[in-house]
């Protein structure tokens, strides 16, 4: 049996289970006849997550294509604290964590790179090297709700292959009345307070206010957000693998693989967002409609981490002993000793302080207009979109002297779950023995990224019992964005080096020791003042050397699409049938500038590079939907769609480094998009308001996929071509994305009593794919498609009755890769698990805090763990904590 075949079985299996356990239940629920459904929901008020999953499913059933709709309880109100965290609950699709939190999505196993994210329908600008959007940038209490499209229209804008997300704001005039909100939140973290950088409190704030005229014809939304909340982590990392020319096992073979170094921080430090929102929306009659609309958001993270470091492992030797090899890496606990650190050479072992900031700000708005004469509507956009980055990454680290490196060992080892085993031979917290050898700010990049839209449509509604209407668009983007790479030496000096002078750190600037008892149980590590230490020195003066410009680019892309699409409905025998066909034909060009920088054995020569390209494309699309009565309907979609590479990826610029072979870094300006036919097939069965089962199945093929591979070149060398390796994106081969979405939806009114108040939401995914890589240098084959977890699922069992409103949440996902390129570097995210809880009381009309809500989370509630391995399941990578989190929060409307 096919995988295909398994997925189709296990498919038609679950439904048909699920059907069967809750037959009996949706037929006691549901209503006898449209009158008694209507009597039910005109005597029962529903609000909070009931009502939210409630709207949600009626969007979901209306819509013309395969959509998830995520609506918010009330006024900047979502399910959770986060939109990344609402989202990622929807069926296919999942969160994944930096920090703790959810920031970018994968949807139906493809990563946030095949995800396209829009606001009220415009594209945004990103303050990161690629595309993708951090959705933390955006004040979740200020988002109204989202649609996920799973299937395209012509009418869309292109650029997704996984889905389109479209977050939404306020619209004034859909309230009939004034209303006025607020909201103040604050946390707690469990782990912060392990952590001498970390405030264990933290807060959210917001406030909205929606008015209209008299009249009703004007309508104007205000809304302001603030955040200050805290970064605690606790971390570990085994460093990527490599040669150690050595014969470990003893088979003769001087090629067993051991890690580059290993390392463990804690991290404390701040998070803070201010946003702001302004809506004003005119509807003088039925004919005109113009919104206007802007959104402005800061966020800030500054954090410092402090604890210990080993590189050039590989460069010490092996304390023989009973070595654990598996797949050719040695994983056990192992003892490495420096025996030639006399001769400048061995394993560093170091303290590390860091500091990190990066401040994001972005600007998005735009105008909408729409006008209705007779069968024509007519429809007019502009957006603009604008963020920057300002980030800076500086360290200290120190050392033994270099006197004391000879016979300095380590130990470490791999633990399937839980820190890894790391030790040292003598304290790393000595201030009279670690030398300072690093002061520096190796990244500081500015980045820049500016977005225009423009688009236009004419859509005609015939007197046709088979046309439903007709549209034709345009639509046309400018965008450029540049990276500047900068940097920063005060202080470096090579710890063999046994004449390089000895600076101990002054007291001034030691701060207390780094502590880990409560982590993996290591060493204490000294601990620096960065910020001081480099104030000392004369303070950050960033700038972009020779080599930084080998990193720095600038794209230019612009977009021309136009499209055509008509919306049909008729009759199949006795079944309606709803659908839409259309084909939106897009044309891209770039132009990729950059510096061609080659540095043979110090002597550096710079060249300016400019590269163009231009490609089109036609994409197809067709969506039909089978009335079958009875709330049963069937879903057809057919489609190609694309999504660009990464802007990053554009870049032209090239690093080689001549000392010996030829190595070259660079980007690909000649990249052509993703390029993906589709088939979605979903079933979808609504019993009543609150229940529904829905299956759907999908399919994608892949014309070829982008990802980062090093191949063989040659390189100029004195006039003589050298052979060498260039490590750069390209267009590989494609392959196939499969799988199936069930999802099960109902509020258990059936139940006797108090027991009416429960409900569940459950959705689960499996997905399947054949795309996979090979390098010509890396001894893993078969590397998967980054981003894709195999199985996703999620639960929220909740309760609501009189007010009051608990649930319990859980979120699971499968291991998926994460990182592809270089020799030994690709990296597995291992499986995560996360359990949240929410409760809350809302006050009711007769009391005199009518209005008021009050409300407890907490996150995370199981402590799970975020942990990687490096290629092999047996070689650990990272095991990091983020603790536990809990808010309390008081919400006033009125």
């Amino acid at each position: 049996m096919t995988g295909w075949h398994k997925a189709l079985y296990g498919a038609a299996s679950a439904s048909v289970l699920l059907m069967a356990a809750a037959g009996p239940a949706m037929a006691q629920s549901a209503p006898q006849n449209p009158q008694d459904e209507a009597t039910e929901v005109d005597e029962l008020v529903v609000t909070g997550y009931r009502q939210s999953l409630r709207t949600s499913l009626e969007a979901k059933e209306d819509a013309p294509n395969v959509v998830e709709v995520l609506s918010s309880e009330d006024i900047g109100k979502l399910p959770d604290l986060s939109i990344a965290e609402s989202l990622a609950r929807l069926p296919g699709l999942a969160g994944n964590r930096d920090r703790g939190n959810a920031t970018s999505i994968s949807i139906r196993g493809m990563g946030p790179e095949f995800v396209n994210t829009l606001i009220n329908g415009r594209e945004l600008a990103s303050a990161e090297a690629s595309r993708n959007v951090r959705y933390e940038q955006f004040p979740a209490e200020l988002i109204n709700g989202a649609y996920v499209y799973k299937s395209p229209t012509a009418m869309q804008a292109e650029g997704a292959i996984a889905g389109q997300v479209n977050l939404l704001t306020l619209r004034p005039l859909d309230f009939s009345e004034r209303r006025l909100s607020f909201n103040i939140r604050g946390s707690y973290s469990d782990l912060a307070g392990d952590i001498p950088a970390a405030d264990e409190y933290g807060w959210i704030g917001s406030a909205a206010y929606i008015d209209q005229s008299q009249d009703g014809t004007l309508g104007w939304a205000f809304g302001v957000s603030a955040r200050s909340e805290n970064v605690a982590t606790m971390r570990a990392d085994i460093y990527p693998y490599t040669n150690s020319f050595q014969d470990i096992d003893g088979n003769g073979d001087f090629d067993e693989e051991v890690p580059y170094g290993f390392a463990a921080l804690e991290r404390g430090g701040t998070d803070e967002r201010i946003g702001a929102l302004g809506t004003v929306q005119w509807r003088p009659n039925n004919d005109l409609e113009i919104v206007v609309d802007l959104l402005y958001s800061t966020l800030q993270y500054e954090e410092t981490q402090n604890g210990f470091e080993v590189n050039g492992l590989p460069f010490g030797n092996w304390i023989p002993g009973t070595p654990t090899v598996v797949n050719n890496g040695l994983i056990g606990v192992t003892q490495y000793r420096n025996w030639a650190a006399s001769s400048g050479f061995g394993l560093v072992p170091s303290t590390t302080s860091q500091y990190y900031t990066f401040q994001d700000d972005l600007w998005s708005g735009g105008v909408n207009a729409e006008y209705r004469r007779g069968a024509w509507t007519l429809t007019g956009d502009v957006g603009y979109s604008v963020t920057n980055r300002d980030q800076i990454y500086a360290l200290a680290r120190t050392s033994p002297r270099a006197s004391d490196l000879e016979g300095y060992t380590v130990s470490w080892g791999s633990v399937d779950d839980g820190p890894p085993i790391l030790g040292f031979d003598r304290p790393l917290n000595d201030p009279n023995t670690q030398v300072l050898y690093e002061v520096s700010a190796p990244q500081g990049p500015e980045i820049n990224d500016e977005l225009l839209t423009l688009s236009g449509e004419a859509m005609y509604e015939p007197a046709s019992e088979t046309v439903q209407a007709i549209r034709f668009g345009v639509r046309a983007t400018d965008r450029t964005k540049d990276f500047t790479a900068k940097s920063q030496f005060l202080f470096n000096y090579n710890v063999f080096d046994q004449a390089a002078p000895v600076t101990l750190v002054p007291s001034q600037f030691r701060l207390a020791d780094t502590r880990f008892e409560n982590f993996g149980n290591y060493p204490d590590a000294l601990a620096i003042d960065v910020l001081g230490l480099i104030d000392s020195l004369g303070g950050f003066n960033l700038t972009t050397s020779q080599d930084d410009l080998g990193r720095s680019w600038e794209v230019k892309e612009r977009t021309a699409a136009a499209y055509v699409q008509a919306d049909m409905v008729g009759m199949m025998g006795d079944i309606e049938v709803l659908g839409n066909v259309g084909v939106r034909v897009v044309r891209t060009e770039t132009e990729s500038n950059g510096f061609d920088v080659v540095n043979n054995n110090g002597t550096v020569t710079v060249t300016p590079i400019s590269i163009t390209n231009d490609f089109v494309d036609v994409l197809p699309n067709l969506n039909l939907t089978f009335k079958l009565g009875e709330g049963r309907q069937f879903r057809f979609g057919l489609s190609r769609a694309i999504a660009r590479p990464g802007l990053d990826d554009l870049r032209p610029s090239v690093n080689t480094y001549i000392f010996g072979a030829p190595a070259a870094f660079g980007g690909n300006p000649l990249l052509e998009p993703y390029r993906a036919n589709q088939v979605d097939l979903t079933y979808e069965h609504y019993f009543n308001a609150d229940t529904a089962i829905t299956v759907a199945l999908f399919y994608k093929d892949l014309d070829s996929f982008i990802a980062n591979q090093v191949t063989q070149t040659n390189s100029n060398v004195g006039g003589i071509p050298t052979a060498g390796t260039l490590q750069k994106p390209i267009n590989g081969e494609g392959g196939m994305i499969q799988g199936f979405e069930i999802s099960y939806q109902q509020a258990f009114t059936f139940l006797p009593g108090l027991l009416d108040g429960l409900g569940i939401y459950a959705n689960y995914s499996r997905t399947e794919s054949d795309v996979s890589f090979s390098e010509a240098d890396n001894p893993i084959t078969g590397i998967p498609l980054p981003g894709l977890s195999e199985d996703v699922a999620n639960v929220s069992l909740y309760y609501y009755k009189n007010g009051f409103e608990t649930r319990v949440a859980y979120r699971y996902r499968s291991e998926y890769a994460t990182n592809i390129g270089g020799q030994n570097q690709v990296t597995f995210n291992r499986d995560d698990a996360l359990l949240d809880f929410f409760a809350s009381y809302t006050f009711p009309e007769a009391s005199p805090l009518k209005g008021a809500t009050i409300s407890f989370q907490a996150n995370n509630l199981t402590d799970e763990p975020f942990q990687t391995y490096s290629g092999f399941e047996e070689r650990s990578s990272r095991y990091e904590e983020f603790g536990r989190r809990y808010w309390l929060g008081l919400s006033y409307a009125f």
